[in-house]
């Protein structure tokens, strides 16, 4: 019997943002060297929360997970957002600050 053999990647670095995210996203300019997802929203506030983590100085990155011929139930399609692992503190204390307002706008079903 065979098992897996654990080959890790010699230089990570090296790879850049697209070897942990999906290469059809957006990123708001700032980057870090590894990245967790935070949240999952509709189309309508992705691009207004990746200009919050830029103004909060977090790196921040989404990409729709609805493929492009076909969106959610209420017709907006859904995205992840990805912060970068180093500012991911600050990616919540934004998400407090901004989140309140933009659901009361756009209402609860942004967050997925």
């Amino acid at each position: 019997m065979t098992s897996a053999e654990f080959r890790p990647v010699a230089a990570p670095a090296t790879l850049g943002r697209l070897w942990w995210l999906p290469s059809h996203g957006y990123g708001n300019g700032l980057d870090d060297h590894a990245w967790a997802p935070v949240l999952d929203v509709d189309a309508r506030v992705a691009m207004i929360l990746l200009d919050a983590f830029r103004a909060a100085g977090v790196p921040a990155y989404t990409a729709s997970l609805t493929p492009h011929t076909h969106a959610s139930r209420d017709g907006w399609a859904t995205y992840r957002i990805w912060v970068g692992s180093s500012a991911y503190g600050r990616a919540e204390d934004t998400l407090l600050a901004v989140m309140p307002g933009l659901i009361h706008r756009f209402g609860p079903e942004i967050v997925r």
